[in-house]
């Protein structure tokens, strides 16, 4: 309508209005122009002289009316954030939020409406309840603080609620204006960290079925290296008792029987104690280690089934200590999974042709384990499916042993790759970060 009356006002022009008749006064006059038709208007004053004032109250109109659009677009998208979002100064005073604050408590046991509400200085208040909140929220005080002072542009944080169960997430993002001001986002993602953990508590639950399926792979090389120690403490006792009944007792005899017993025993202990480990359920730690002490223990355990196998395991471990830092009991499951693949590899080879090399080494910023098998090797085909759940080339397995390694290897931030190996064969490539730092207890 008011492009329709610009249009209207812009068809006079100011030596047009002279041919316009008014026949004595009458406000109904008859006018025509030239090149136009025949119209009747109402004129009392001259038209053309208002057309500016005209056009600046339109040019005001269709400005206000995109300025009530961007107002509508931003409500929106603001509404559409999960949580609360809050504008504040470049002192940390709330200028805006939106939703408007709501009763309750929020992050650090504060009622919402003391937090968010407008003209409420946010960074004094946040601080104030992460004196009374969890240690996590003093990492927020600060990500907010560096956003204000311009030290970062942006941060993500979290912590946890005064309930049980409860996790707060905020967002901090510097506003690029000259006044300064930074804008806060604060979400409830208590839902999402239940998920994740029963995400965990799933993965977990895999890899410890994974690794009693494992063991009980290797009973039988297991029972019989537990037997030669069992074995050979017999016969010791046995040796012991007749030297004391017969006089008189070799003393020094005696003490050196007794010494093997105790070495004996404490070698079968070992073994039960690797067992236990790998097969009890627990939650994970995660702890300095040493990769090449995890190494030594997963092959202690191995090294019966090995040689049951014909085969020869040749350790090329690296001279200094290998810091990394996870669950040990979960790495040393990836370091078994990857050697009894190994081994499973070079069986349809020839006795004297079975070998696994198995390599440490520091890369950089890095720690690799490498495993080379001399078995027939894989196709490329099989190379692109290798760590898909359920995919196997044996004829016996699951084939879930490899998947389940490698989601290991991702939660500590490692990689596990899988390649041929030149003269026939496989290579598995286990990378995880350095740390620097004394090790753990080593091998669990």
């Amino acid at each position: 309508m008011l492009l329709i009356l610009l249009a209207w006002l812009t068809a006079f022009a100011p030596h047009d209005f002279h041919r316009v008749k008014d026949r004595e006064q009458r406000p109904g006059v008859r006018g025509s122009f030239a090149d136009a038709m025949p119209f009747a208007v109402h004129l009392k004053h001259p038209v053309w002289p208002q057309v500016p004032l005209v056009l600046l109250i339109l040019g005001l109109l269709l400005e206000r009316r995109q300025r009530q659009r961007a107002q509508r677009l931003n409500r929106a998208v603001l509404g559409a954030l999960p949580g609360a979002v809050a504008l504040l100064d470049s002192g940390g005073v709330v200028l805006r939020t939106h939703p408007l604050p709501a009763h309750g408590d929020g992050p650090g046991g504060l009622p919402v409406r003391q937090l968010l509400s407008p003209g409420r200085p946010f960074l004094e208040v946040f601080q104030e309840a992460a004196r009374a909140g969890p240690p996590e929220m003093d990492g927020a005080v600060a990500l907010l603080r560096d956003v204000l002072t311009k030290r970062v542009r942006e941060g993500v944080t979290e912590w946890q609620g005064p309930a049980a169960g409860t996790w707060f997430e905020m967002r901090a993002h510097r506003l690029e204006l000259p006044e300064g001001g930074t804008f806060v986002s604060m979400v409830d993602v208590s839902a999402r960290r239940r998920a994740e953990l029963e995400a965990r508590q799933a993965r977990d639950e895999r890899a410890h079925l994974q690794r009693v399926a494992t063991v009980g792979e290797l009973g039988v090389s297991i029972a019989h290296e537990l037997n030669q120690p069992l074995a050979a403490i017999l016969n010791n006792a046995r040796t012991a008792q007749r030297l004391l009944a017969r006089p008189p007792v070799d003393l020094r005899l005696l003490a050196e029987i007794l010494q093997d017993i105790v070495s004996d025993d404490q070698r079968a202990g070992e073994i039960i104690r690797h067992m236990r480990a790998l097969l009890r359920r627990e939650e994970a730690r995660h702890l300095h280690h040493d990769l090449n002490a995890l190494v030594r223990g997963v092959m202690r355990l191995v090294e019966p089934d090995a040689r049951l196998r014909g085969a020869d395991l040749v350790l090329c471990l690296a001279e200094s200590i290998l810091h990394v830092h996870g669950d040990g009991v979960q790495l040393q499951q990836v370091v078994l999974n990857l050697t009894l693949n190994a081994l499973d590899a070079v069986v349809p080879r020839p006795v004297g042709g079975r070998q696994v090399w198995v390599t440490t080494r520091r890369v950089g910023a890095a720690v690799e384990l490498v495993l080379e098998d001399s078995g027939v090797g894989m196709s490329e085909e099989a190379l692109r499916h290798l760590f898909e759940p359920f995919f196997t080339t044996k004829s016996h397995g699951m084939g879930m042993g490899l998947a389940i390694s490698r989601s290991i290897l991702e939660v500590h931030q490692g990689r596990l790759q899988a390649e041929s190996r030149e003269g026939g064969g496989c290579r598995l490539r286990c990378t995880l970060p350095w740390v620097d730092g004394p090790s753990g207890d080593g091998a669990p």
